[in-house]
């Protein structure tokens, strides 16, 4: 089979491609044979697959599209003629056929005949289980039945079907993510464990269940029956396949479609355990039609407070005594219009855990979503303490961890069911007793009300070996200070040269800035090795290779940077250059470093780094950056050079070079003196640390 009538835009071209989509473009222009649209607009054209695989092959000796990205591909291409999730769930079936019965040899199987048989054995799964409501949808063009299948199986055999549908889930949540549709698996099995056992039967309830991800879980920890509900058909349909992948598609999974707040469906005697990860602040979600509603027990949500209404009809599925896990908004633990339902809700003993989680951890999510553990009330039982928890780095952007995040939440958690009184981490958690967190705005947010790290502060050794560092630096620096030169190097040059003009005449070889190269860059047979990179940003900052890259081996064209080379980067605030190190040497260059090479008998190095910082020179190599505020585009091929003999020039690149020492001497105090301010700062705050109230 070919891949038939799968269109791709240019952007998916240079994803397929590893390449910019300008590179694209490019293509177009400088190559004749380069396929025609066959679809779009003139400003965004849509090309035929296969035509664009068979000029890659040609020209750019790539590898075949790899199976993942070519079932994606031919997925999207129905767009037009249905939506994609339905689309997305239709491959769902096959694969989930395929998965159950095996995947056939290529080209063994008619398309007609597999879709025929996968929408047969799905349905009668879905009636089995009592799902007959999410029979459907409407099949695709049987014109792309052929298309679907070739690349379902592809896919398939290159990893699993189960495998393939999962990354196609997740190419469709980089297109629109949404609640809990993105929920990474760890943080859903952390929200398992932080129920506990349920209560009862082990029922679980999801009241916005989107595609499954906390049913799923629920059903890895073996809670059944798994009650879901959602009010988007496509996303209960496709929770439904996923469970038949996982082999939960039984009378164990009941999923209902529908809004949970104006149709609620509770299952039968409540939950044991209640999962969700609700829409956030929506406005039309019926505060109108609801106001009566029995389950608002804790005070009528506002109309901005959505997430409040939902945490509400989370509990009112739960039985007494039962546990409800929520993914939240930080608003819904700060907003003054919801501070009377969180102090009621603290009053009846609801509240068990506020756990602050990383930026970025859940999903497509930049703000720092929270974690509530709730419980609710049985008769006769007093409010306990409250953990209060922040897992985010203390460090101001400092990348999280998805895995110690989740390990730190897990030993947390089972601290404060051992001791809550014992759980006392400085910036880190707490348990806190109820009354002190009723106060006017009763604020449920973690970090304000953790008691402030203080181990910092109080290394007086850490500190006074940084100041002896600082006074060291200080007293070498003076020897450093440039001096006016001599009176005879202030002569004129009568002529100047380019660099440019220079490389033409053989005296030195500039390098470009290489473009990033993607895997899919890689020709077969290429030599690669892993090796220290130095970067436009290293030389800026004055600091040796920070990164450790896989690059290309081959020394013609790729050759590491060697001692006396002048590194500039390709984008600075200002032009900076860099004569290369013995410690420089055997790096490779970055992709935002140009690598200057000089004839030694020609152009002496220092002579040519000290022009390029120079003032004058700065206005002639640099042009403001367009796409970066506040940088500099370098092209050092414009550097001009006073036409002196080498042994003159090499009396100036000395000069040059003691001002270098010194740039670099600064550069070293700065860090230095930025240490030691930070842990004077410490020092100074850490003797007013406050510790936490008094329970």
């Amino acid at each position: 089979m070919d891949t038939g009538d799968v269109e791709v835009t240019s952007a998916d071209i240079a994803r397929i491609a590893g390449v910019k989509p300008t590179a694209v473009s490019n293509w177009r222009r400088r190559h004749d044979d380069f396929p025609r649209p066959v679809g779009g607009t003139d400003r965004s054209p849509r090309f035929d697959l296969a035509a664009v695989e068979r000029w890659l092959s040609a020209h750019r000796g790539a590898p075949s599209i790899d199976p993942d990205q070519r079932l994606w591909q031919a997925v999207d291409s129905l767009r037009s003629s249905m939506p994609a999730e339905s689309a997305l769930a239709w491959v769902g079936i096959l694969l989930l056929h395929l998965h159950r019965h095996g995947t056939p040899a290529a080209g063994a199987a008619d398309p007609d005949a597999l879709f025929d048989a996968a929408r047969t054995g799905f349905a009668a799964s879905l009636a089995d289980a009592g799902l007959e409501h999410l029979v459907g949808p409407d099949s695709p063009p049987r014109a792309q039945l052929p298309v679907l299948a070739d690349a379902a199986v592809r896919a398939a055999r290159g990893s699993s079907p189960a495998t393939a549908f999962e990354r196609l889930l997740a190419h469709l949540d980089q297109r629109a993510p949404s609640g809990s549709h993105t929920l990474p698996p760890a943080l859903a099995d952390l929200m398992v464990r932080l129920a506990g056992p349920a209560a009862g039967d082990g029922a679980v309830a999801d009241p916005a269940c989107g595609r499954g991800e906390l049913l799923l879980a629920a059903g890895r920890a073996g809670h059944s029956p798994l009650h879901g509900q959602d009010r988007d058909a496509p996303s209960a349909r496709l929770a439904a396949l996923r469970a038949g992948f996982a082999g939960l598609l039984d009378h164990r999974l009941h999923l209902v479609v529908g809004d949970a707040l104006r149709s609620p469906a509770p299952p039968v005697g409540g939950a044991g355990t209640v999962l969700c990860a609700p829409p956030f602040g929506e406005r039309n979600w019926g505060t109108e039609d609801l106001v009566e509603d029995e389950r608002w027990v804790y005070g009528i949500p506002p109309r901005l407070e959505s997430d409040l209404a939902w945490a509400q009809h989370c509990l009112a599925l739960a039985r007494p005594g039962g546990s409800v896990v929520m993914v939240m908004p930080p608003g819904a633990a700060a907003r003054p219009s919801g501070r009377r339902i969180r102090r009621e809700l603290l009053r009846a003993g609801v509240f068990r855990a506020v756990i602050s989680l990383p930026p970025g951890l859940a999903a497509h999510y930049a703000v720092p979503l929270q974690l509530w553990v709730l419980r609710r009330p049985e008769p006769g039982r007093a409010p306990g303490p409250v953990l209060l928890a922040d897992t985010s780095p203390h460090d101001p952007g400092a990348p999280a961890d998805e895995a110690s995040v989740v390990d730190r939440v897990d030993r947390l958690w089972r601290a404060f069911l051992a001791d809550p009184d014992a759980v006392a981490e400085p910036g880190v958690a707490r348990g806190v007793d109820v009354v002190d967190l009723l106060d006017e705005d009763v604020d449920l947010t973690p970090r304000p009300r953790l008691p402030v790290p203080r181990g910092a502060a109080v290394d007086l050794e850490t500190f006074a070996r940084d100041r002896r560092r600082v006074e060291s630096a200080l007293r070498a620096l003076r020897t450093l200070v440039p001096r006016p030169p001599g009176e005879e190097s202030g002569a004129e040059p009568t002529r100047v040269v380019t660099l440019a003009e220079l490389a033409k005449a053989g005296s030195v070889t500039i390098r470009r800035p290489a473009a990033r190269r993607t895997d899919r860059d890689h020709r077969t047979g290429d030599a690669r090795t892993t090796a220290r990179v130095i970067s436009g940003e290293d030389v800026a900052r004055g600091r040796p290779a920070s990164g450790t890259e896989e690059v290309d081996a081959d020394p013609m064209r790729n050759p590491p940077v060697q001692e006396g080379d002048v590194l500039i980067p390709a984008v600075a605030a200002r032009p900076v250059a860099r004569v290369a190190t013995a410690a420089d040497a055997g790096a490779y260059p970055g992709p935002g470093l140009y690598v200057v090479r000089t004839n030694p008998g020609a152009v002496d190095p220092w002579f040519l780094a000290g022009f390029v910082t120079s003032t004058a020179e700065s206005r002639t190599i640099a042009r403001v950056g367009s796409s970066t505020r506040g940088s500099l585009r370098v092209d050092p091929a414009r550097t001009r050079l006073p036409v002196l003999p080498v042994e003159e020039q090499r009396r100036h690149g000395e000069m040059f070079r003691q001002v270098a020492r010194f740039r670099d001497a600064l550069h070293e105090l700065d860090a230095l003196g930025q240490d030691l301010a930070d842990r004077s700062v410490d020092l100074i705050a850490g003797r007013w640390a406050p510790a936490p109230p008094a329970h």
